[in-house]
């Protein structure tokens, strides 16, 4: 498989670095690691509102340096992730654009992302470069934010029968067979809103949640084929976000949400919406959007 892992240095790092090397472990992997240095702003004095030659050449200096400073930690990194195969790029410029420039040209499997907290004026003013990559990238991406994955306890998929989810569910049984993890198939059931008589609307439901739970007893059993400890969480709720978010936040057991994410052309994004975004915004645990293009 082939990772990109952008690196900014914070104190999400070492956690998402040791997610990566864990997963490079159990399945072979080419990594590339990628930090951005946003550039230097130059903020000039109001009377002269102009960059001299030798501001100019100052600017050049300090973003020589940071080059330098992370060209050196990264080396760091390298050694870190022995003896996995590592290829390191520095670039200058707004860090969400470029990871997902390196997105589009080294066409990784995965993106891996730290999650970091943001308070309400931050994000308004700057958002969030891995909400961005999220809503804006084609690859799966995994986004690390509270704590490591260890792979050796809960993982939740998120499943809403459509053809998006069931094929994040295919690939989950391939890639989760690597780990000795327990497995929760989580099932938001949203009432039914159609014009019916509501002791019709009642059967009618009853019926459709009869059906979904024949099928994912089915999906149980694909795991199980594959040696993985597997349950069916049926919860019931308007809001799967928030049904999915209270699920992940209140099961200490749980370290990682996997969910499938359609990916949709720049309008349809507009219109719809992203589901993923709005799940990594309120879930504190480490997430891995398998993205469907198509």
């Amino acid at each position: 498989m082939r990772f990109l892992v952008p690196i900014d240095f914070s104190d999400i790092t070492n956690p998402l670095l040791r997610t990566v090397k864990r997963l490079a472990d159990r399945i072979p992997s080419e990594i590339f690691l990628l930090h951005v240095i946003p550039p230097v702003v130059y903020l000039p004095y109001p009377e002269t509102m102009g960059i001299s030659v030798i501001d100019i050449e100052m600017l050049k200096k300090i973003e020589k340096e940071k080059k330098e400073e992370a060209i050196e930690k990264l080396r760091g990194i390298q050694e870190f992730l022995k003896p996995h195969r590592t290829e390191t790029f520095v670039e200058i410029g707004d860090p969400a654009d470029t990871i997902l420039e390196y997105e589009d040209r080294l066409k990784p499997d995965f993106v891996f992302l730290g999650g970091h907290k943001k308070g309400l004026i931050e994000k308004i003013l700057i958002g969030s470069t891995t909400e961005k990559v999220v809503k804006y990238g084609k690859k799966s991406d995994f986004v690390v934010k509270g704590g490591e994955v260890d792979f050796n306890k809960k993982v939740v998929i998120a499943y809403d029968f459509s053809q998006t989810c069931q094929k994040a569910l295919e690939f989950s049984i391939d890639f989760l067979k690597n780990f000795k993890v327990k497995v929760d198939i989580l099932h938001v059931d949203e009432p039914i809103e159609v014009p019916l008589i509501e002791k019709l609307k009642v059967k009618v439901h009853e019926k459709f949640s009869e059906e979904k739970r024949r099928i994912l007893t089915d999906l149980k059993k694909k795991f199980e084929e594959k040696e993985i400890e597997t349950n069916i969480v049926y919860l019931e709720g308007k809001n799967p976000v928030e049904a999915i978010t209270d699920y992940i936040n209140n099961n200490e057991d749980v370290e990682l949400l996997i969910i499938g994410s359609k990916g949709l052309s720049g309008l349809k994004r507009l219109i719809l919406g992203n589901t993923a975004t709005r799940l990594i915004s309120k879930i504190n645990k480490p997430i891995l959007i398998y993205k469907v293009v198509g």
